[in-house]
């Protein structure tokens, strides 16, 4: 039996209950009282209000979405690490569905980001910062993203795929 299923199968799971737990806290913080603080301290960035809460939406529904997938990762990666064919395949629709994820994030997210400028100088401005120093970072961090997403995705679908790693698993 190849090694590497022991590895990848654990490495899966434990990053797998990183995720869900981190998304379980996210959950757990009220973002919103932390907006109104910063719009009461600057009240003229109330000007990109709609789009912070928009924002803020998207990252609520994304947090849940995220502890649902990441729950089935981790029971495909469990499978998986008890050689059940099942969870070869669990791991590599969970991929296939990454690299889906990878996608439609990048597109919300740069949209979001492109309505953002507007919210983020002013309340950039009115704190001293100049909003450039700022706008390039949003699109630099949407593009890390969808590498950070796709990569993984992509080498674990290659590897799920290998002959060897298929028969370990009949």
């Amino acid at each position: 039996m190849p090694r590497s299923i022991s590895i990848i199968g654990w490495s899966t799971i434990i990053f797998s209950i990183i995720i869900i737990l981190t998304e379980l806290l996210s959950l757990l913080s009220n973002p919103m009282q932390q907006l109104n603080a910063i719009f009461s301290m600057f009240p003229q960035a109330r000007i990109g209000m709609e789009s912070m809460k928009n924002l803020l939406r998207y990252n609520l529904l994304w947090s849940i979405y995220s502890v649902i997938y990441f729950t089935v990762v981790l029971g495909g990666a469990i499978q998986f690490v008890r050689f059940h064919a099942i969870g070869r395949k669990i791991l590599e629709i969970a991929c296939w569905i990454g690299i889906v994820n990878a996608c439609i994030d990048t597109l919300i997210s740069y949209i979001f980001w492109k309505k953002m400028q507007t919210a983020l100088s002013a309340v950039m401005g009115t704190m001293g910062i100049s909003p450039g120093q700022i706008n390039p970072l949003g699109i630099i961090t949407i593009f890390v993203g969808f590498f950070l997403w796709v990569i993984p995705c992509v080498g674990m679908i290659l590897y799920l795929r290998n002959p060897r790693i298929k028969a370990a698993m009949e």
